[in-house]
């Protein structure tokens, strides 16, 4: 029974995925479940406030979920008074062979099995937790109905693009003028998804660094007129070509936030070598080599103002953007994953405050063009579990529910999981 999590066994007892009809307690007591509660956070027992019929007559009160009867003993609650007002006792499996808890007073809890009311095919999906690569949905994902995957993976894009522009909201300096404020977002984004899982806290803070050198390098470069941010929307223009950064600006300014990283000196300035994390990482993508990068495309962004984002496509801008001169420049892949989860929602909040429906529309229509694919090992993962190819296989939400759900296990959250629960 150790392959049962037990928040997927509180998901079940909440929502009542499984059969009524025959419930009997482990002593023979017919079972009718009206309410199955609401979850306790604090001390006591899991649920509180449940109303359940035994033998038809009304009870209300507690009830404790265990995978086991034993747990009841094991954890104390037969000395604990808090646990004196349950009356049920609901376990997966019966290993005490009919002898109910007992509680602090003496009085018998009578004691419900589930594990021959829960649908069958959750026994398949419990077993695929013995394997540590697979996904637990294996073979069973591919019995999904086509427009129900469909509509699952629409949900989930829409889910992480949501993600997506509450991480960016997160980045929104609102003390600042609207303007200036978006800019500092957009370079804010970049430094953090340089600075990939491990290393986004520091890179965030050496994105201050920048954003204060740069102020006082260039003037109000970082805060465009009121004139050009109240404009209407114009029509599309051809880009025009930003100025490009002095090479010994570039240079000089990453050789600063490089000394104050505190990763090339052994003397603590801003951060020190400790701060970060250098563990099991590429040489191309250590801090030392993603500062720099950071640093040249943040300078290249905010030479266009905020007019420009208004009139131009924004994957015109970004492209001209990532031409560095700096060595190694970014890849491909990096560039592209940059663009859709910084540049694409910080476009579309844009647009929500300055109530610019076609700049609202253009991200959108970005957002879904997306072609990412994803990383051979996943998609070998997703190969073996039976999950079809389709467009799907190159968009960063289904990493993204691999990630955090799928490797997490954290199924009882997922709806192809529901879907097969609920069937």
């Amino acid at each position: 029974m150790d392959i049962i999590r037990e928040d997927f066994f509180h998901f079940l007892w909440q929502n009542l995925h499984f059969t009524q009809s025959g419930l009997r307690t482990t002593c023979g007591q017919s079972v009718r479940i009206l309410h199955p509660g609401f979850r306790n956070d604090g001390d006591g027992a899991d649920y509180r406030f449940s109303r359940i019929r035994l033998d038809g007559m009304l009870f209300c009160g507690d009830v404790e979920l265990h995978k086991t009867t034993s747990e009841w003993y094991r954890h104390g609650h037969q000395r604990d008074s808090r646990y004196e007002r349950v009356v049920l006792h609901v376990v997966v499996c019966d290993d005490l062979y009919r002898r109910n808890a007992i509680a602090s007073d003496g009085h018998r809890i009578p004691t419900l099995e589930l594990r021959s009311s829960l649908p069958a095919s959750l026994s398949r999906l419990w077993r695929a937790w013995h394997r540590p690569v697979a996904l637990p949905c294996s073979g069973l994902v591919s019995e999904l109905p086509e427009d129900r995957l469909r509509t699952i993976l629409g949900r989930w894009d829409r889910s992480y693009f949501r993600y997506r522009l509450n991480r960016m909201m997160a980045l929104f300096p609102a003390e600042t003028p609207l303007s200036a404020a978006w800019m500092q977002m957009l370079v804010r984004g970049v430094f953090q998804g340089l600075g990939y899982h491990k290393n986004q806290e520091p890179m965030l803070r050496m994105a201050g660094v920048f954003l204060e050198a740069h102020s006082n390098g260039s003037g109000s470069g970082l805060v465009p007129g009121r004139e050009q941010r109240l404009q209407p929307e114009p029509a599309p223009t051809p880009p025009q070509p930003a100025p490009t950064p002095q090479p010994d600006r570039v240079r000089s300014l990453a050789e600063s936030l490089l000394r104050e990283s505190g990763l090339e000196t052994s003397r603590a300035v801003i951060l020190k070598r400790t701060d970060w994390d250098l563990s099991s990482s590429r040489p191309a993508n250590r801090p030392a080599v993603r500062l720099p990068q950071a640093t040249e495309l943040a300078l290249r962004l905010t030479r266009h103002p905020i007019s420009d984002w208004l009139s131009t496509p924004a994957d015109q801008l970004w492209n001209e953007a990532c031409k560095l001169t700096v060595y190694p420049a970014p890849g491909r892949n990096r560039s592209d994953i940059l663009f859709h989860n910084v540049v694409i929602p910080a476009l579309y909040l844009l647009g929500c405050w300055l109530h610019a429906g076609r700049l609202k529309r253009h991200a959108l229509r970005l957002w879904q063009q997306q072609h990412i694919p994803l990383p051979g090992n996943v998609c070998k993962i997703l190969d073996n579990g039976g999950f079809p190819s389709g467009n799907h296989r190159n968009r960063l939400a289904l990493l993204h529910h691999y990630k955090y759900f799928c490797r997490e296990r954290k199924c009882h959250k997922c709806e192809i999981m529901k879907y097969f629960v609920q069937a």
